[in-house]
Formats: structure tokens, C-alpha cells, sequence
């Protein structure tokens, strides 16, 4: 890809500006924005995207430092996370290893089986998720329906060179599966193992997708809702890539406020085991689905979760929380 010229970066922010704040801007109120954004930029190492979605033009000093911007999830990855230990969670083969009793599906790795092994498991599955070890996003998932593979050979060959993953599709939850059935919708819990080895929650989300998408993903046009830790009831509207808002899912009218999660304190109970099994690794974004039969799997853990999933919605920073808590871990340093 093309690297962008600091002439199309300008254009591209001036295009934000008027898709999403103010698009009757005057040019002297987009030099203010402008500059406001440069002196975050600089100052706070904000990026362009804090700056649109957490809409800092309408807050003051005080507010937006209680956001997770870029540069404060580069500090809690730091803090936290341990770069071989991360190495777990971005391989997603290695994750499978390392969480086998958590996943509650069946996979295989294209690059470490025979080639009639491999088959013998294609086949006996009616569709299969191929990931990319290393994708991120929701990015890299494929769904394969096994009934339309022709060349098998073929199959093979594409499958070992790009390392793919195989994985079993889940059959999820008839309450989860109300809002969306073509997509596995999936809970994002945040976790964070603090300097005392304690397990503490530090946010979760509801993630939905939209009709006819295999991947609930926020990065990949889903629907993102906020839920409350102490009861499991989903209590913000959703929120897409886009910023519009809803109440109900837009596709099947389910409602997404009020929401009860099912099994809510058994899924708390999974992540809290989750979290210390790398312990090197404190951070995580765990997603998270529950089953037909009711029970809780992992679908992957995220060691740099993107903290916009649960900033967005209600629009109030989570740093405060994380602070006091990282400043104890990093004493453990010293």
C-alpha cells in the first residue's frame, strides 16, 4: 500500500471533520479543531481516531485525560505484558495449545498435520472458520462450506502455505443467536491481573454482528454495547464503526438494552481462570462466546486490547481505573 502523503492526511482529516463533527464547519473553526488536534497529537500522543471518537472537540482538558488513548495503552502493554508471552496470544495455534480446555471446538493446524489427517478433519465437518495465524481485527477468518471443496489437493496446498487454522464452527447460544445468526456474537471481557495476583475485571462488552457477516468484530462493521459487571445486563446502546446508535438490533429487532447476558457469573468465573494461565501476561481482551449446550469458550485472547469497545458507547474514559492499579505493578519492577 501507498504511504500517505501529509497532503492526502490533511484531506482525510478535513473529511472528518465534516462526516463527524461539525458538518457545516467554517474553514477558521476547522483550523481550530486542527490545531487543537496537533497539540493532543503532540503533547499526548493522541491519535486521530481518539480524537474523532472519543469526540474530544466538545471536552475539556480534564475529561479527555480520563481516556485510553494510544499512547496510554502503549503504557499498559508495557507495564503489563511481556513481549514472549505475547507471542501466546498473537499465534493463534499457540493460543489453541496453551487454552485447549477452553475452547470447547475441535481444530487443526495446517502446518503441523499430515495431509490425510487434515482431511479426515475437513471432512468431517459441515463448515469450517480458516484463520490466519497472526490476524487481528476480525481480519483473516474465512468461512469454508466443506461440501463445496472440488480439488482437495488444491485445498491442501493453499491451506499449508498460508499456515491456516482450522477450527470447528460453534453452534452459540439461542439468545445470543436471536440478534444475528449468521455470525458467532461474542462477549469482549477485559481483564487485568493485578500486583497482588488477584483477577480484576475491568470491562465488558456485548459484540453483535450484522446480517449476512461471519464476524462480530467492532473493526468489522459490528455492534458493540457496554455490560454492567456486577449483574451481566447489557445497559448502554450499541454503537457501530460509524458511530450510529442503537437500541434494538437493526437487523432483527432484538433488544439490545437491557440484555441479560446468560450464565453471566460462570463466563467471570472462565476469564478469572483465563488470566493466569500466562502470567507474564496481565493484559488481555478476552472473547468469549457461550455455547448451545450453555457452556463458556474462548474464542481468543487479545494482549493489546483496543480499549475503544468500551470507551465508546457511554463516552466516559476508563484510565482512572487502570492507573492506581498499574502504578502497583510497576513497583513490583523496581
Amino acid at each position: 500500500m501507498k504511504k500517505e502523503s501529509l497532503k492526502q492526511k490533511f484531506k482525510r482529516f478535513l473529511n472528518d471533520i465534516s462526516n463527524n463533527i461539525d458538518l457545516n464547519a467554517t474553514w477558521w473553526k476547522k483550523l481550530k479543531i486542527f490545531l487543537d488536534f496537533l497539540w493532543e497529537r503532540y503533547r499526548y500522543n493522541t491519535e486521530l481516531i481518539d480524537y474523532i471518537q472519543y469526540r474530544f472537540y466538545y471536552k475539556k482538558r480534564q475529561e479527555r485525560e480520563q481516556f485510553i488513548t494510544h499512547g496510554k495503552l502503549v503504557k499498559i502493554i508495557k507495564i503489563c505484558n511481556d513481549p514472549e508471552g505475547r507471542n501466546i496470544f498473537d499465534q493463534k495455534p499457540l493460543f489453541n495449545k496453551y487454552f485447549k480446555s477452553y475452547l470447547g471446538r475441535q481444530w487443526i493446524d495446517m502446518s503441523n498435520t499430515n495431509k490425510e489427517k487434515a482431511k479426515e478433519f475437513v471432512f468431517s465437518q459441515k463448515n469450517l472458520f480458516a484463520k490466519c495465524p497472526n490476524g487481528m481485527f476480525g481480519k483473516g477468518i474465512e468461512l469454508i462450506k466443506t461440501c463445496e471443496i472440488e480439488d482437495y489437493d488444491e485445498f491442501y496446498k493453499k491451506g499449508l502455505e498460508k499456515k491456516l487454522l482450522f477450527e470447528e464452527v460453534l453452534t452459540q447460544h439461542p439468545e445470543l443467536a436471536a440478534f444475528n445468526n449468521t455470525s458467532i456474537n461474542s462477549l469482549r471481557i477485559v481483564t487485568l491481573v493485578c500486583a497482588d495476583d488477584s483477577v480484576k475485571i475491568m470491562a465488558a462488552v456485548l459484540r453483535l454482528g450484522r446480517k449476512g457477516k461471519i464476524a462480530d468484530n467492532f473493526h468489522h462493521y459490528g455492534i458493540a454495547a457496554l455490560i454492567d459487571i456486577d449483574t451481566g445486563i447489557v445497559y448502554t446502546v450499541g454503537v457501530d464503526r460509524e458511530w450510529k446508535r442503537y437500541v434494538k438490533h437493526p437487523d432483527s429487532g432484538k433488544a439490545i438494552v437491557g440484555f441479560t447476558i446468560p450464565n453471566w457469573y460462570e463466563i467471570i468465573k472462565v476469564v478469572e481462570q483465563a488470566a493466569k494461565v500466562v502470567p507474564e501476561v496481565r493484559y488481555v481482551g478476552w472473547d468469549v462466546t457461550i455455547k448451545n449446550d450453555g457452556s463458556i469458550v474462548l474464542i481468543e485472547g487479545n494482549p493489546g486490547a483496543d480499549p475503544d469497545v468500551t470507551q465508546i458507547e457511554d463516552q466516559i474514559g476508563k484510565w482512572p481505573l487502570y492507573e492506581p492499579l498499574l502504578k502497583k505493578i510497576k513497583e513490583l519492577h523496581i
